[in-house]
C-alpha cells in the first residue's frame, strides 16, 4: 500500500538521528492557527457565506510519521481548497499504529475501530453546527491511506452522508453476504503519474461499477498528491448526484 511505503525512508532517518538529552515535547496534531476541536480533530473554516449552501467535508488524511508534523502541509493546502470552494473541512486524526498514524486497512481493524472514530466526527460536526446552523450535506472524503478507509465505508454503505471520494487510493471489495441498505455516490479521483495508487483507484473504480453505486472516475497526470482540479471536482459531481440518491433506503449508520 502506497502510504506505508511513503513512511520507510522518514523512519529509517529517524533512527540514525543522534538521541538528544531531553525528550522533545509532542507538537500538536493540529498547525498553528488551525482550530482544534475536542478529539484531536481540526477545523478548516471554509468562510460560507451567509446564506449559501452549507457544506461539510469530513476528510481522511494521509499516513503521517510519528513525532512529525507532516500533517500541517497537507492540512494548510487543504485550508486554502476549503476557502476557495467555500465549505467547512474537518480533519480527524487517525489511530496511531506502529508506523505511524494510518487509518485501519483490514475490514477487521475496520470493524473493531470505525464506531468510536464515526463518534467523534460526528460530535465535531453537532458542535459546528450549533455554532452556524445544520449542513445541508456532508461528504466523506480520503487522501491516501485515508482514501483506502473511504473506499471501504462506500462499498459497505457505512454512513449516512451524501457522498464520498477518494484521492491518490481506493481498494476494491468482493461482494458481502449482508446487503447493503444506501449507495452514496462516490468520486474517484486517479493520480495517473502515481504507480503506487493509479492502478488501485481504477480497480476501485471498476469495483463501484460492478456493484452499482454511482460513480465518476477522472484521471489527472499528477503524482502521489491531492489535486485542487480533483478535489473541486469531486464537489460538483457529488452535488450533482446525490439528488439522485435521496430517495434510497435508510442508511446503516446515522448522523
Amino acid at each position: 500500500m502506497r502510504p506505508l511505503r511513503l513512511l520507510l525512508p522518514a523512519i529509517a532517518a529517524a533512527v540514525l538521528l543522534p538521541a538528544t538529552s531531553a525528550a522533545k515535547e509532542p507538537s500538536p496534531w493540529c498547525a498553528p492557527g488551525i482550530e482544534a476541536l475536542p478529539g484531536d480533530v481540526c477545523r478548516l473554516d471554509g468562510e460560507i457565506p451567509r446564506g449559501q449552501r452549507r457544506t461539510l467535508v469530513i476528510f481522511l488524511h494521509g499516513a503521517v510519521a510519528k513525532n512529525t508534523t507532516w500533517q500541517w502541509n497537507h492540512m494548510r493546502g487543504l485550508d486554502r481548497l476549503a476557502k476557495g470552494n467555500h465549505v467547512d473541512v474537518i480533519f480527524p486524526r487517525s489511530p496511531l499504529a506502529d508506523v505511524g498514524y494510518v487509518w485501519p486497512g483490514s475490514l477487521h481493524a475496520q470493524e473493531a475501530a470505525e464506531q468510536a472514530l464515526f463518534d467523534e466526527w460526528m460530535t465535531a460536526k453537532k458542535l459546528l453546527e450549533q455554532r452556524g446552523g445544520r449542513y445541508d450535506e456532508v461528504f466523506v472524503m480520503g487522501f491516501s491511506s485515508g482514501a483506502y478507509f473511504v473506499s471501504s465505508l462506500a462499498m459497505r454503505g457505512r454512513l449516512d452522508v451524501d457522498g464520498y471520494a477518494v484521492f491518490a487510493g481506493g481498494q476494491a471489495m468482493g461482494q458481502r453476504s449482508s446487503p447493503v441498505e444506501r449507495w452514496s455516490p462516490v468520486f474517484v479521483g486517479v493520480c495517473s503519474q502515481d504507480e503506487g495508487s493509479a492502478a488501485h483507484s481504477r480497480a476501485f473504480g471498476g469495483a463501484l461499477a460492478a456493484a452499482g453505486i454511482p460513480r465518476a472516475v477522472m484521471e489527472q497526470p499528477v503524482g502521489h498528491g491531492l489535486s485542487h482540479v480533483h478535489f473541486g471536482s469531486a464537489l460538483r459531481y457529488l452535488r450533482r448526484a446525490n439528488a439522485s440518491t435521496r430517495t434510497q433506503p435508510q442508511p446503516l449508520a446515522s448522523r
